[in-house]
C-alpha cells in the first residue's frame, strides 16, 4: 500500500473523502470522542478481514460497530424496550450496548456469538460521514492487538503508515477511558467494562427501567 493518506477532521472535504475510501473498501483511522479508530464499512468481509491482520487481533474477538442513529440500529439488532431508553438517554455517546444480531454481517464481526456491540458516536466528523454512507461501520481502536491506545495522530501516522489508506486527524484527542459496556442479552444486564460512563450513573438508570 502506498503512503497513508492524511486529512484534517476540519478540512471540509474530510467526510467525503473518508466515505470515498470506505466505499471502494479501504480502510480509515478515525477521530471519535474516546478514542481513535479503525474504520471499515461492517458488511464488506475482506476489509473485515483486514482489520484483524493489521491489528493482529484473534479471530476470536468480536469487533465493535458504530450506527448512525437508532433506524440503522433496528436494522441489524433487537432492540429491547431498555436499549431504546439507554440509547436515547446516553446517545450519541461513550456508551456501549450488546445486542442480539438481526441483520446478516460478516463472521468476524460477531465470531458467532449472534451477538454485535454498537454505539452512536458524538464527534461531528462521524456525524457528517454518516450523512454519506448509509451502513454501520467497525469501531475498534486504532492500536495493535494488546498495545496501548494510541490518541495522537503523529503516532497513529507511525504506526499504521501504509497499512491504511487514510487518517482523519483531529490532533491529540483527550486521555479517555473508552467507552462503557453494557451486554443487554444477558438477564440480568451485564456492565462489562466502565469507560467513561460511570457504572454507579448506569446501574441507576437500568434498575430504574428495568
Amino acid at each position: 500500500m502506498p503512503l497513508t493518506k492524511v486529512i484534517s477532521a476540519k478540512d471540509a472535504e474530510a467526510s467525503r473523502t473518508a466515505a470515498l475510501v470506505l466505499k471502494k473498501g479501504g480502510i480509515i483511522i478515525y477521530p471519535t470522542e474516546t478514542l481513535y479508530g479503525l474504520g471499515v464499512i461492517a458488511s464488506m468481509n475482506d476489509s473485515v478481514e483486514k482489520i484483524f491482520d493489521i491489528k493482529g487481533r484473534p479471530h476470536g474477538k468480536p469487533i465493535p460497530l458504530l450506527v448512525r442513529d437508532k433506524d440503522m440500529l433496528l436494522e441489524i439488532a433487537e432492540v429491547t424496550e431498555l436499549a431504546s431508553s439507554l440509547a436515547n438517554r446516553f446517545w450519541p455517546g461513550a456508551l456501549t450496548l450488546i445486542l442480539k444480531q438481526k441483520a446478516n454481517l460478516p463472521e468476524l464481526i460477531t465470531c458467532g456469538t449472534r451477538k454485535i456491540a454498537l454505539r452512536i458516536s458524538a464527534h461531528p466528523f462521524l456525524q457528517e460521514l454518516f450523512e454519506l454512507i448509509n451502513e454501520p461501520i467497525t469501531s475498534t481502536s486504532a492500536n495493535l492487538s494488546g498495545d496501548e491506545n494510541l490518541h495522537d495522530s503523529d503516532e497513529l501516522f507511525e504506526a499504521f503508515n501504509g497499512k491504511v489508506d487514510l487518517i482523519v486527524d483531529s490532533g491529540k484527542i483527550p486521555e479517555s477511558r473508552g467507552s462503557t459496556i453494557v451486554d443487554l442479552t444477558l438477564e440480568p444486564p451485564q456492565i462489562l467494562r466502565e469507560g467513561d460512563i460511570n457504572i454507579n450513573t448506569l446501574k441507576e438508570f437500568i434498575d430504574g427501567n428495568n
